[in-house]
C-alpha cells in the first residue's frame, strides 16, 4: 500500500479538519515512515493547530492496518492500548480510532509518538559488538521487568466478551488457541502440520496451569521504546490477547534464539525466572506451540497474496533476508518433539538459495 508524504499530509489535514472543526489552522508536517513490522504501515508526523486561542503542537503516530477484514484488529488494538494506559502500564496514549475507509482506504489509529530510542537498535548493536555486558546489565533487565509486570496485570481490564456460560481457565484458552490454529490449517491447506498438532494435544494433558495473563504476543526489544526521560514504553499490540503467560514467554524465547543465539535465549529465561521468583515449568511445550505459529505464518505469508495474508508488501522480502532463523525453528521442533516437516524444510531451502 504505497503512500506518498503528500497524500498522507492531505488526508490527515482533511481528517482533522472534519473531525475537529473547533481546531483552526491545522497543519501536518515532518511525516516519516517508521514501518518495521510485518502487518502495518506506520508514520510519525507533527500536528499543529489553534484551539481556544492557544497554539498547540503534538508529535503523533499514524498506524494504518492493510489487508482484508482488519476493522476488528484495528478496533481491538485501540481498546487494548486504552485499557493498558488507564491501568498505568507504559504504552503510548491513543487518541483516535477511525474505521471510516474514506481517508486511507483502511482503518487507522493515531497515538502519541514517544520520542526516544528503539531498544532493539541498542540490542542489535550490542550483539554486533559482542557486548554481552550491556545486554545483561542494561537491556534484558528492563525488557524482562516489563514483561513480568504485564503478565501480572489483571487480565479483566481488557474488554473481552467471552460467552457467559463458559468457565475461563488457562486450559480452556489453550484449547481455544489450538482449535483456532487448526481452523487455519484447514483454511490454508497446511495439513503437513497435523503431526505437530497431534503432539500438542497429547502433551497438553501433562501440563500444570497457574493463571490467566495478558499476552503481548510479539514481545521483543524492537517493540520497546526508551523515551528521552529514560522511561520504557511497550508498543505494537494488535496480537494482544489473554492466556497462559508461558505462551507469550515462549514466543519471545523462540524469536530470541532464532535471531540471536541459544545462549541469549537462556539468559532471557533466567532473567524472567529471577524476576518472577520461581522456575517456569513446561516451557518446551509452549516453545513448540510458538514454533507451530511461526511455521504457519511462514506458509501463509509466503504462499498467499499480501492482501489475503494481511501483511505489508515488503514483508516477504524481509522474511527472505532472515530465512536463517527458520532453521532454528525447524531444529527446535525436531529436537523437542521429534517431528520433521518436509514441506517446511523445502521452504527453508528455497528461501536460502534465492
Amino acid at each position: 500500500m504505497p503512500l506518498s508524504v503528500l497524500s498522507i499530509e492531505e488526508n490527515l489535514t482533511r481528517y482533522f479538519e472534519n473531525k475537529f472543526p473547533e481546531r483552526r489552522e491545522s497543519r501536518i508536517s515532518e511525516i516519516t515512515s517508521l514501518a518495521k513490522g510485518w502487518e502495518t504501515e506506520l508514520f510519525s508526523f507533527k500536528y499543529k493547530y489553534i484551539e481556544e486561542g492557544d497554539s498547540m503542537k503534538k508529535q503523533l503516530i499514524l498506524r494504518i492496518y492493510p489487508g482484508s477484514n482488519v476493522e476488528k484488529k484495528t478496533k481491538w488494538e485501540f481498546e487494548v492500548l486504552t485499557s493498558l494506559f488507564k491501568a498505568g502500564y507504559p504504552v503510548p496514549e491513543t487518541h483516535v480510532l477511525e474505521l471510516d475507509l474514506e481517508y486511507f482506504e483502511y482503518p487507522f489509529i493515531i497515538m502519541d509518538r514517544i520520542s526516544g530510542k528503539d531498544m532493539g537498535d541498542d540490542f542489535t548493536k550490542a550483539l554486533q559488538e559482542g557486548n554481552l555486558e550491556k545486554i545483561t546489565n542494561e537491556i534484558l533487565p528492563i525488557q524482562t521487568k516489563l514483561f513480568v509486570e504485564l503478565h501480572n496485570l489483571d487480565w479483566k481490564i481488557l474488554p473481552i466478551d467471552f460467552e457467559s456460560e463458559i468457565e475461563i481457565t488457562p486450559s480452556y484458552l489453550l484449547d481455544r488457541l489450538i482449535k483456532n490454529s487448526g481452523k487455519r490449517v484447514e483454511k490454508f491447506q497446511l495439513q503437513d502440520l497435523n503431526p505437530i498438532f497431534q503432539w500438542l494435544k497429547e502433551k497438553k494433558h501433562t501440563l500444570k496451569f497457574e493463571r490467566i495473563s495478558i499476552l503481548h504476543n510479539d514481545y521483543h526489544p524492537h517493540n520497546i521504546i526508551i523515551s528521552e526521560e529514560d522511561k520504557a514504553y511497550v508498543i505494537d499490540w494488535p496480537a494482544c490477547f489473554v492466556g497462559d503467560f508461558r505462551q507469550d514467554l515462549a514466543w519471545t524465547l523462540l524469536l530470541t534464539g532464532a535471531y540471536t543465539s541459544k545462549e541469549i535465549r537462556d539468559m532471557v529465561l533466567k532473567f524472567y525466572e529471577e524476576i518472577l521468583g520461581s522456575e517456569v515449568q513446561d516451557i518446551e511445550y509452549f516453545e513448540i506451540l510458538a514454533a507451530t505459529r511461526r511455521i504457519m505464518d511462514m506458509f501463509i505469508f509466503l504462499e498467499q497474496e499480501s492482501e489475503i495474508a494481511g501483511i505489508r508488501d515488503e514483508t516477504k522480502q524481509q522474511i527472505k533476508e532472515t530465512a536463517f532463523h527458520l532453521e532454528y525453528v525447524a531444529k527446535l521442533v525436531k529436537d523437542i518433539a521429534g517431528i520433521s516437516i518436509p514441506r517446511f524444510n523445502e521452504l527453508i531451502q528455497s528461501l536460502l538459495i534465492e
